[in-house]
């Protein structure tokens, strides 16, 4: 095979390869901007981690790349009752966790639980939010969702406190896996399982014979963390078949994946609409620039173009500038004190702030720390990255909203979905929770020669058990 054909067999999906077969068999190794450390879907919240839990867990309904659900542990896509206020679930028979227990309808409640539980600290407690019991369960006043009836081994009824039409799709997205009720947090349904960790926090997985969907084309994965320097003599040495990272290393062909974690600064206290009208004068394209070394776009409402549908904004100049005081208030910065943080981008925010009277200090916390704060509401201003799963617009916005503020901000994005356009309750959860949108970065799919089957889902996502590789002398 020529070199222009494998060149075009890269990245292409397992659809259009016509007549050639999938190859099985081979590890593939996959490098990452840090090793993963949650293996918990519930938990998962970072790239590498989320890459790790979509290659060992399975959700109940999953999307296609043409954004279409289809059934993924279920037999069929959940059937709602009249009204809306109930959906039945049934899950296909058969199916086993990597421990080789069977995948039950008392796991599924007891997954769904979880994401409400205070205990696991998920941030993605909005998948299960409408169900009936979800505060009770959130608040720790229960432990099972009074809402979810288990039927059979099989069958399970899910009953809703208001209609939520999207409860299929939001049982598409990765934090919703089912988990076995006995076992461990890294034991899935999903196309590999966990075979090892080694001491420098790399992981390796082999493929699952139970999958679902049948087995990985790839006998093991290997999930490790790299810096860019190491990464290029990796790539340069054929030591690693795919990246998933901000920058693109030389002599790989690369692919940008949906710019999905956006970036959004909270303002509070006294000092709210002066701090916010400056803001909103920063140049959110300057910020963006500053952000990654990856995709990234300025924000020009709620949500990030990618999960509308549409190309990045074109650049608009930003408002005029208000007019700086003499003393202009003074204010903590609230950062997360985390190496995945652009620090460029806070201090940026510091000088522009000072230039239009506002005098700010950047206070780095860690990732509890800042959430105690934020919880509270004792801050003035904040910047918060929010990673989106959800593969639909109505859904990002309940997502953003519980984010940004809370199990109560999240139930009023709830009740807006059906009655308002994507952008109309967007907007609107941006002024209730009083957020002002600045950036959305993404990261790169970078292969080597060789490697076919790349189809990154519309959350982003990358299927590791869809990859496979060309014998050495078709991919040179």
């Amino acid at each position: 095979m020529r070199c222009a054909l494998a060149a075009a067999l890269l990245l292409a999906p397992l659809s259009s390869l016509g007549g050639l077969p999938p190859r099985y068999g081979g590890d593939l190794a996959v490098a990452l901007a840090a090793p993963p450390a949650e293996l918990d879907p519930a938990r998962a919240a970072s790239p590498a981690d989320l890459v790790a839990a979509r290659a060992l867990h399975a959700t109940l309904v999953e999307v296609d790349a043409s954004g279409a659900l289809r059934p993924g542990l279920l037999a069929a896509l959940p059937e709602p009752e009249p009204g809306g206020r109930a959906w039945l679930l049934r899950l296909a028979p058969g199916l086993r966790f990597h421990d080789g227990s069977p995948v039950t309808a008392a796991d599924v409640a007891w997954s769904l639980a979880r994401l409400l539980d205070p205990r696991v600290r998920s941030p993605h407690g909005w998948i299960a939010l409408a169900i009936q019991g979800s505060d009770e369960v959130r608040e720790g006043r229960a432990q099972a969702l009074s809402g979810v009836q288990v039927l059979s081994e099989l069958e399970l009824r899910v009953a809703l406190d208001l209609p939520f039409p999207e409860l299929p799709r939001a049982l598409a997205a990765i934090p919703s896996a089912v988990l076995p009720r006995s076992g461990a947090a890294e034991v899935g349904a999903g196309p590999f399982r966990l075979a090892g960790r080694a001491a420098d926090g790399s992981l390796r997985l082999a493929a699952f014979e139970g999958f679902h969907r049948g087995r990985a084309y790839a006998d093991g994965v290997t999930l490790a963390g790299m810096d860019a320097r190491r990464l290029a003599r990796a790539l340069a040495r054929g030591e690693v078949d795919l990246a998933v990272r901000p920058e693109a290393p030389p002599g790989a062909s690369a692919r940008d994946l949906p710019a999905l974690t956006a970036t959004y600064a909270l303002v509070r206290g006294p000092h709210a609409e002066a701090v916010r009208r400056a803001l909103e004068a920063v140049d959110r394209s300057e910020l963006a620039r500053l952000a990654t070394r990856g995709p990234a776009t300025p924000l020009e409402g709620l949500l990030p173009p990618a999960l509308l549908g549409a190309a990045a904004p074109a650049t608009t100049p930003p408002p005029a500038a208000p007019a700086r005081t003499a003393d202009g208030p003074r204010l903590a910065l609230l950062v997360p004190a985390s190496a995945g943080f652009p620090r460029a981008v806070s201090d940026r925010l510091q000088v522009k702030l000072f230039d239009q009277g506002v005098r700010v200090a950047v206070e780095p916390l860690p990732p509890e720390a800042l959430a105690a704060r934020l919880a509270s509401g004792n801050f003035d201003l904040a910047l918060l990255p929010v990673g989106f799963v959800a593969s639909s617009p109505s859904l990002a916005a309940v997502e953003a909203a519980f984010a940004l503020g809370g199990a109560a901000a999240a139930r009023r994005a709830l009740a807006r979905i059906g009655s308002s356009a994507p952008e109309t309750a967007a907007a609107e959860v941006a002024r209730d929770v009083g957020a002002v949108p600045l950036f959305a970065s993404g990261l790169r799919a970078s292969a080597r020669p060789g490697l076919v089957g790349l189809a990154p889902a519309p959350d982003g996502g990358v299927d590791l058990g869809d990859l496979w590789t060309l014998p050495a002398r078709d991919a040179r």
